[in-house]
């Protein structure tokens, strides 16, 4: 009935990420779906404790990206934060979210990969708007 993770993975490279692509190439629709990641974990029904601080730096960099404010990534790390909100928000991926304790683990494996492999891009972008923001604590709430 679980999916392994190999699974989990296989599904988020052949749906999430071909939306990515067609996302990304309006910044309403990124905005969009970063208004939907948001309101997601506000909400408190996607509470992933493990991925939280993750899942706000993807959601800040590409927020920051729409906006025009950083630009300083690359098209591959965009779509692998895309594709990682759109299998995020979507109820129904390979281990849907209604499943209790179980529903969100694909989630975080998701958010988990991309993470590990933009976690030079994650820095940069730590590390530019950090330079960026005079109060150093909040610059995650405020992009």
């Amino acid at each position: 009935m679980f999916a392994s993770s190999k699974t989990v993975l296989k599904i988020f490279s052949t749906t999430a990420l071909i939306g990515a692509y067609g996302i990304l190439k309006s910044t309403k629709d990124v905005n969009k779906l970063v208004d939907t990641a948001s309101k997601e974990i506000d909400s408190g029904k996607k509470r992933i404790i493990s991925i939280q601080s993750e899942i706000s730096v993807v959601i800040a960099m590409l927020k920051s990206w729409a906006k025009g404010d950083y630009k300083e990534v690359s098209w591959t790390t965009l779509a692998l934060c895309t594709g990682a909100l759109i299998y995020f928000v979507n109820p129904l991926d390979a281990v849907p979210d209604l499943v209790p304790g179980f529903g969100l683990l694909d989630d975080a494996t998701v958010i988990g990969f991309v993470v590990a492999s933009i976690k030079k891009d994650i820095q940069n972008f730590k590390t530019q708007n950090l330079q960026d923001t005079p109060d150093n604590t909040t610059f995650l709430a405020t992009n």
